[in-house]
């Protein structure tokens, strides 16, 4: 039951993700109550996550990137933050490069007519505080490529 709930909740994010790789990964876990109390939920009764990267606090949304922003503000290699279900526990994802292919399926087209500007949207989503580093369209798919700014060291993690 809880694989349906997670595939439910998995298929209403935003792209059709066909491949998602990052590298020299590093996580922070959180549990839900203290993502509340740090978005500034006065009551943490009732918490459940909304989607995948979102928690609701008493009727309240909070998304998890503001969550991982505030409890990281320094952290150049902050990419993405998101609910674990089997954990029950909010990951703040770091990583040196990020690299992202969507499919460009009638749902997920609007990615795909500007490249570049497509890779911008999913950066929000995927890779938060990376650049863009590389773009394009293989057949019928947008690819994405995101790392560290360019000049910084690759060994600031």
């Amino acid at each position: 039951m809880s694989f349906l709930i997670s595939l439910f909740i998995f298929s209403n994010l935003q792209a059709a993700v066909l491949k998602h790789e990052i590298t020299t990964p590093h996580f922070k876990e959180f549990e839900y109550a203290e993502v509340c109390k740090v978005m500034g939920a006065k009551d943490t009764v009732l918490i459940s996550p909304k989607t995948l990267t979102e928690m609701e606090c008493l009727n309240k949304s909070y998304t998890l990137i503001d969550f991982c922003l505030k409890q990281f503000p320094m952290e150049k290699a902050l990419t993405r933050g998101f609910v674990d279900l089997a954990k029950k526990k909010v990951i703040c994802e770091m990583s040196e490069s990020v690299m992202l292919s969507v499919s460009c399926d009638q749902r997920d087209l609007k990615y795909c007519f500007n490249p570049k500007k497509g890779c911008e949207e999913l950066k929000k989503i995927y890779a938060n505080r990376l650049e863009v580093a590389h773009y394009s369209m293989l057949e019928k798919n947008l690819n994405c490529y995101f790392s560290k700014h360019i000049g910084e060291s690759l060994n600031e993690i």
